[in-house]
């Protein structure tokens, strides 16, 4: 297999994770006006998509056909990768795939481990050749480049005069509770970039192929700033920014209200709480549930 014909959606790791896995030639990737920067960003991180980028219709079929009859003329060993793009855009490459006997992929990415199925045409009909789970194939920074225009990594947070601060000196605590886990990769302090200051991210962590964002908060009796920290992970993992696949966490140091609980779960945010922290320190006991917590959103 040498040319990948990779259907561009919103989400960018369904088109990233098969093109580190399956090493195509060339990677031609298919996007709309709405994807267009999902397109861009990719290029910068797959090399072999350089110059080979095809802008389409999103929905109707005739046209998505025909530029793709144009793109693949003259390739050989070309594929298809299913997973992105509008169900029209599908419709039409499987459509051109059934008419080549070309090869398609689908990646299952809604949870771990992401699995790809890989379909080929025996007597004219689509037949499953295999479910391969994949290894990890991409790192934090992979992963943010994929999904923001640029960032940058600051570190826990301080004030004015450049000195840690309370909040930063927990931060700092479940940075280097996560760290020292082998599975775990960890960024603190995240800035992406393009956005002026409506994002700030506390924590990026990754196991496998799979992020996750965590805001972390002291807490306060009245909640403000667990509230803070909710609204800051649904932007966060919004479509617009690190998109909807992304896990959210919010680390805090106090017992939280019912209602902060239930503001979470609609939220589809993990809250874990650690009122055993105290300056700088987190015990053994909390420091194993926080890890364990982590790697259940992440891991499994």
């Amino acid at each position: 297999m040498h040319t990948m014909i990779a259907l561009v959606g919103e989400q960018p790791i369904p088109n990233l994770l098969p093109v580190r896995h399956l090493k195509p030639a060339k990677t031609v990737l298919v996007y709309t006006a709405t994807t267009e920067k999902t397109a861009q960003r990719l290029a910068k991180i797959i090399p072999n998509s350089a110059g080979h980028k095809l802008a389409t219709s999103p929905y109707e079929v005739g046209k998505i056909l025909a530029g793709l009859t144009q793109a693949t003329s003259g390739e050989n060993g070309v594929y298809f990768n299913l997973t992105g793009g509008t169900k029209p855009m599908a419709l039409a490459a499987y459509t051109l795939a059934a008419q080549m006997g070309a090869p398609f992929i689908y990646l299952q990415s809604e949870r771990p481990p992401e699995t790809l199925y890989l379909y080929e045409f025996a007597q004219g009909q689509p037949v499953l050749k295999s479910a391969e789970p994949l290894p990890p194939l991409i790192n934090a920074d992979d992963y943010l480049r994929a999904h923001l225009p640029g960032y940058r990594a600051v570190g826990c947070s301080r004030d004015e005069n450049g000195e840690i601060t309370d909040g930063g000196l927990f931060e700092q605590a479940i940075y280097d509770a996560l760290k020292r886990e082998d599975d775990l990769e960890v960024l603190a302090g995240v800035r992406p970039e393009g956005v002026a200051d409506q994002i700030e991210i506390d924590l990026v962590v990754r196991c496998g192929n799979r992020v996750g964002v965590a805001e972390v908060k002291l807490g306060d009796k009245g909640g403000q700033k667990p509230k803070q920290g909710l609204d800051q992970l649904a932007t966060a993992g919004g479509r617009e920014y690190l998109g909807t696949y992304t896990a959210k966490f919010l680390i805090v140091a106090r017992r939280q209200t019912r209602g902060i609980h239930a503001l979470a779960d609609a939220r589809q945010i993990k809250v874990i709480e650690l009122p055993g922290y105290r300056d700088g320190k987190l015990p053994s006991e909390e420091r194993q549930r926080l890890v364990q917590a982590i790697r259940d959103r992440l891991c499994r």
